[in-house]
């Protein structure tokens, strides 16, 4: 069930508001406590009549869904259907008539030593910081159950407690030979764990009640938090659903400010999917303040053959020059400048290629990429096959590296980077099978084309001696990114992805470190 407005107070935490006014707040929490149970009854009804790969497992279990708490829904829905439309009104006049705050800040109270603006703060000077991202799939229920996850407050807890132990090991598997970054094998890249994170940036933690949750666990590693990120408005997305983006960071925060697209399409028009930059305090140095921009961005998936997302990183590119033209200071000197998030676009896929030579990877760097269309032999993909979730070897984050090292068996587990129509509804090469994608990244004229199947749903079949074959784009579909400027002095030290949240969500999540070269 959702947690309401009122309840989020944590005694060691402060927490921003979302409206400018006490009035404008007061309805802004009458709003959602009139609505929020009533939200939260229909997403638990639409859940029961939607089956997740698990519950196939089991079909037997569904019927007490089906047949005794689906129709009690019905019931609480209909006796709560007054409230929860006298709230959604208030909340829609709200996004309407008063100007409300693009995110949510908490921030741990013994954290204020690190007060922003005092040069006698106690940061520690350093020139390695880590980032990692992760799209966590935290949404409603019933969004969760269409894509094979389900309990998302249970999920949620967990995610966060699997974080937060992270082992505190730095990342230094990264070394440069002929002027490029490159990691010995894959089995340095993959780690069952997360190393240390300084900044950690997460997408679709759609609820504020999941961004509460993960804020109870992770407040003993971070101290600053940006949440319920979004732009409301009837223009925008209708005034339901906003970024899903969430920021998590060991250091101040300066600045911070959110933009969404423009350009979205069919569902994301519901959503404020947009990009969040922020502008972190890492040290000072005399008159100096050393800072550093990170921005966490989620493009809209299944794009088909509009050219959304090439729109869409055209934005990020723009507003982040913007918001850096706009918060630097005489006194900063910028140490990094560092994008994290879901692109939902890789590399190597036919239907990416407009965004393999876009604009803002002239700017920023991957370090996966050989060029594009061509990722690193130690690379592989970070978007799982959803109808293998619940599979033994997806139960445990040291078996499921196994599993991942191997170029076959990843597949089984991992999208294969060869989709030649980004949408729900796909046609792409069953290269394993029938035909394949030629050394240019062109389509074979034995290409044979899958309708109405939905990508996330694709599973590979075996050849005809029950072997999975290795292919170049074999669970290679890697969506996951964290890029950096090349216009501040920075070095790779460390990268690798991890499965340390194994099935709790459909990715997986990247981590990188760098080291700053500044005077």
């Amino acid at each position: 069930m959702f947690l309401f407005k009122s309840s989020i107070k944590m005694k060691d935490l402060e927490f921003s508001s979302r409206c400018n006014s006490k009035g404008a707040n007061l309805l802004d929490h009458a709003s959602h406590f009139l609505m929020d149970p009533w939200l939260s009854v229909f997403s638990h009804l639409l859940s029961c009549y939607i089956s997740t790969v698990q519950d196939e497992l089991c079909p037997h279990y569904k019927l007490i869904d089906y047949y005794f708490l689906g129709p009690l829904y019905i019931v609480i829905l209909v006796v709560l259907s007054p409230v929860g439309l006298f709230g959604s009104t208030l909340w829609i006049l709200l996004c309407t008539f008063f100007p409300q705050k693009k995110y949510i800040q908490a921030v741990v109270q013994s954290s204020r030593r690190h007060c922003v603006g005092r040069k006698d703060s106690i940061l520690c000077k350093t020139n390695s910081f880590s980032f990692a991202t992760a799209n966590v799939l935290l949404a409603p229920e019933f969004v969760g159950r269409l894509n094979n996850v389900k309990e998302t407050n249970k999920r949620g807890q967990e995610i966060a407690k699997r974080i937060a132990i992270h082992s505190g090991k730095q990342l230094f598997n990264v070394k440069i030979y002929n002027r490029t970054y490159e990691i010995a094998g894959r089995s340095n890249s993959i780690l069952s764990e997360f190393p240390y994170v300084d900044f950690l940036c997460l997408q679709e933690v759609w609820e504020q009640s999941s961004a509460l949750l993960l804020i109870r666990q992770l407040k003993k590693k971070f101290d600053y938090f940006l949440y319920d990120v979004g732009e409301h408005s009837l223009k925008i997305n209708m005034c339901m659903i906003g970024s899903g983006l969430m920021f998590a960071s060991k250091r101040p925060i300066l600045e911070a400010d959110f933009k969404a697209f423009t350009y979205r399409t069919k569902h994301a028009k519901y959503t404020a999917q947009g990009v969040l930059c922020v502008k972190v305090l890492l040290y000072y140095n005399g008159p100096f303040r050393h800072v550093g921009f990170v921005s966490n961005v989620h493009t809209q998936a299944f794009q088909e053959y509009d050219a959304v997302i090439p729109s869409q990183l055209t934005e990020v590119n723009a507003f982040l020059h913007m918001f850096k033209e706009r918060c630097i200071q005489n006194c900063d000197i910028v140490d990094f400048d560092v994008i994290c998030g879901d692109f939902n676009a890789d590399n190597m896929s036919p239907a990416d290629r407009d965004v393999q030579y876009h604009e803002i990877f002239n700017e920023y760097k991957d370090i996966c990429v050989v060029r594009p269309g061509v990722d690193k032999n130690w690379a592989i993909g970070t978007e799982l096959r959803q109808r293998m979730l619940y599979k033994p070897p997806l139960q445990n984050p040291k078996t499921f590296k196994e599993v991942l090292i191997d170029d076959s068996l990843r597949r089984l587990y991992v999208l294969d980077a060869d989709v030649l129509r980004s949408t729900g509804n796909v046609n792409r090469s069953l290269g394993w099978s029938f035909g394949h994608l030629n050394t240019d990244n062109s389509i074979s004229r034995k290409e044979i084309v899958v309708h109405g199947r939905n990508l996330v749903n694709q599973l590979v079949t075996p050849d005809e001696d029950g072997n999975i074959p290795h292919v170049q784009y074999g669970g290679m579909r890697r969506i996951d990114r964290i890029i950096f400027s090349k216009a501040y002095q920075v070095e790779v030290v460390g990268y690798c992805f991890s499965t340390a949240l194994t099935n709790l969500t459909d990715h997986l999540p990247v981590c990188l470190q760098l080291k700053t070269i500044s005077e």
